[in-house]
């Protein structure tokens, strides 16, 4: 009985994720929340030459990697590929 709560926990979340997702993609589709990421990316990356070496740089790429990544499986996700 404990195991069904846990699933069903984890099922919960798994769902409000999904919400927030599909709350998120009716602002805007895949391809252009990645173009958007792109900007911001870029942005920082004139701001760092600007102001200096940011000790975070390594993990600011990793996020927007892995953020630009989920948007295209999403986009694809979307396309039924």
């Amino acid at each position: 009985m404990h195991t069904n709560q846990n699933e069903e926990s984890e099922d919960s979340l798994r769902l409000a994720y999904g919400h927030k997702v599909q709350e998120l993609l009716s602002q805007s589709d895949a391809a252009t929340l990645i173009d958007d990421l792109w900007h911001m990316y870029t942005g920082y990356t004139v701001l760092v030459q600007d102001a200096g070496h940011d000790p975070r740089g390594s993990n600011m790429f990793v996020s927007f990697r892995d953020l630009v990544f989920f948007f295209q499986e999403i986009g694809k996700m979307a396309k039924g590929q």
